[in-house]
């Protein structure tokens, strides 16, 4: 297994997830989203992230048209801005938002891609 296979940081499903589980890669970020009959997997490539940050609820307090893929109006919960897709704002709740996003942004400051 090639390490960029290992994530570097997990979020395991919880409640305030809906299930979804969200993982940190050296390359990238992916948010595994479970739905009613399917599960999808979005994948955020380091050069794809714009910014990544924690926000408080609801989520219209700082956009309006972000995806919201749990539920983060209700939590304090991490927001994505992306350069391309068709929701650029992503807006998820990781177990902890807080080092969810410090473990990101330690990776991008190190130089090691997110």
């Amino acid at each position: 297994m090639k390490s960029a296979d290992l994530p570097l940081y997990e979020s395991r499903s919880t409640v305030k997830s809906l299930g979804n589980a969200y993982s940190i890669f050296a390359d990238r970020i992916e948010l595994r989203c479970r739905f009613p009959f399917f599960t999808q997997t979005l994948v955020i490539p380091k050069d794809d992230l714009v910014s990544i940050g924690v926000f408080e609820p609801p989520v219209i307090r700082s956009t309006f048209w972000a995806l919201k893929l749990d539920l983060a109006d209700f939590n304090e919960h991490v927001g994505i801005e992306r350069k391309s897709g068709f929701f650029r704002q992503l807006r998820f709740t990781p177990e902890k938002p807080q080092e969810f996003v410090a473990k990101a942004k330690e990776l991008l400051k190190a130089g090691t891609p997110v």
